[in-house]
Order: C-alpha cells, then structure tokens, then sequence
C-alpha cells in the first residue's frame, strides 16, 4: 500500500504523530558578531581562520567570508554567461570560536560590566 499524504486518513495520523521538527532554542548570550575573526573547529577548513560576513541568530548560523565553500551552478541571465560560481555555506556556531586579532589565538569570551556604565562588554580570556 502507497502513501498517500492528501487522505484523511494521512492527515489523522500526521496528527497523531505530532510534529518532528523541534524549535531552535535562542541562544541568551551570543558572543560571535559580524566583522570577528573566528576559526573553524570541525569541518574541511578546519583550523583556518576568517571573518565573520552574515550572522543567522534564529538559525543558530554564520558564514565565515572565504570559508565552508561549495559551486553553485547558475543558469546565464542578462550579462551573466552562467557557470559555476564559489559560494559560502554556513556553519553552527558551535564548530566556531573567537580569534584574538592580535596574537591569533583563540579566546573564550566573558561578559562584564565597565565601571559605574550599565552596558555589558566583552572580555576575551585566553583559553
């Protein structure tokens, strides 16, 4: 017997089944921020470094400029010839970590208050 989603009774048993996607929980303190030099801990570039161009905070995502690249092949349109063409795909947070820009290390970040100013701000600790 074939599966048939249209059916009422497919959609009875969706029902029951619930949805298996789960919602990304937000994540209450984010230290990566546009403009950073991160390096990459999992993946084929790993170990290289970059800077970060996109941010994806409901995605729980960036794209790091250069990095995680694939071809993407594009139809020619207008001037465009078409062909195959680098592009940047993003990575989880977790596989990426802050780089101090000067030394090339990589850091933890802390949150801390300045004196008597109510704005929190980033401390690197080296790790």
């Amino acid at each position: 017997m074939s599966w048939r989603p249209w059916t009422a009774a497919a959609k009875r048993v969706a029902q029951l089944r619930g949805n298996k996607r789960k919602p990304l929980e937000p994540i209450k303190k984010w230290n990566i921020v546009r403009g950073d030099l991160v390096e990459i801990l999992a993946g084929k570039d790993k170990g290289k470094q970059g800077k970060v161009s996109v941010v994806a905070r409901k995605q729980h995502q960036v794209i790091v400029s250069g990095m995680n690249t694939h071809t993407r092949v594009l139809p020619p349109s207008g001037e465009f010839p078409g062909g195959r063409v680098p592009s940047e795909a993003p990575l989880h947070v977790s596989n990426v970590a802050l780089v101090d820009p000067k030394d090339g290390c990589v850091l933890e970040v802390n949150d801390t208050y300045r004196d008597k100013s109510h704005h929190p701000a980033r401390v690197l600790v080296q790790s």
